[in-house]
């Protein structure tokens, strides 16, 4: 499980400011979206066939790290908190663990900051930048109620109908502001939507179980091969 626990612990730690201050009275998330909790393995059947999306956090980053500057580009790396080996490593795993167990991905959509992007070309290999999942900035006017706001009309805006899975990566108070969620650093949530047009979370998987998961259908391939050899 790549020592989830230890990271999950330390992704909320750095986030501690900025959630204390939801918890103390202080900006409070957009919208609280059930979670149905499912198991990794039915999560893994549902994204197989499609129609789904995987909201995600940047993998994991620099410890110690720099700051982000908001007066620079977004897309300036020296400038802002950037993926650690572990991170880069952990994307590229996830990236090929996910093509070993063939869930169908569409569109990859990503905030412009260099750790989002870079978990997305690590992991699927492109990407396609989102201004709704660029990082808030409270120190402006895009607070995290904005960013939530945007993440939110972003998920409007997804198709329905469509065949293959949609990609966010974007950052902890986006997500949590969006819908109530808290993820740690390479973590994500598979949401579903609804007749109505209103989102469900199925459930959350740790990248440690992606491995995990793919071995388990490399198995059940090498097991259907040999029952058609007989």
């Amino acid at each position: 499980m790549r020592f989830a626990v230890t990271f999950a612990s330390l992704a909320l730690a750095l986030a501690a400011p900025l959630l204390a201050q939801a918890a103390e009275g202080g900006p409070q998330p957009v919208a609280t979206l059930e979670n149905r909790d499912m198991s990794t393995g039915d999560l893994s059947e549902k994204l197989s066939a499609g129609g789904l999306v995987i909201l995600m956090r940047h993998e994991r980053t620099n410890v110690p790290s720099r700051g982000d500057d908001y007066s620079r580009p977004a897309n300036d790396c020296n400038a802002q908190r950037n993926l650690s080996p572990a991170g880069v490593a952990g994307a590229a795993e996830t990236g090929v663990a996910i093509r070993a167990i063939g869930w169908p991905i569409g569109r990859v959509l990503s905030s412009e900051m260099c750790r989002a992007t870079e978990t997305a070309r690590f992991i699927f290999g492109r990407y396609e930048i989102e201004p709704r999942l660029m990082h808030h900035d409270n120190t402006a006017e895009r607070t995290v109620t904005v960013a939530g706001k945007e993440m939110n009309a972003l998920l409007a805006d997804i198709p329905g109908d469509s065949k293959d899975n949609t990609v966010l990566v974007s950052h902890i108070g986006n997500i949590y502001f969006a819908t109530g969620m808290r993820l740690s650093e390479g973590e994500f949530a598979v949401l579903q939507r609804l007749p109505g047009g209103e989102y469900v979370i199925l459930g959350t998987f740790d990248p440690g179980y992606i491995g995990a998961e793919a071995r388990y259908v490399q198995y059940q391939a090498e097991q259907a091969a040999k029952a058609a050899a007989k």
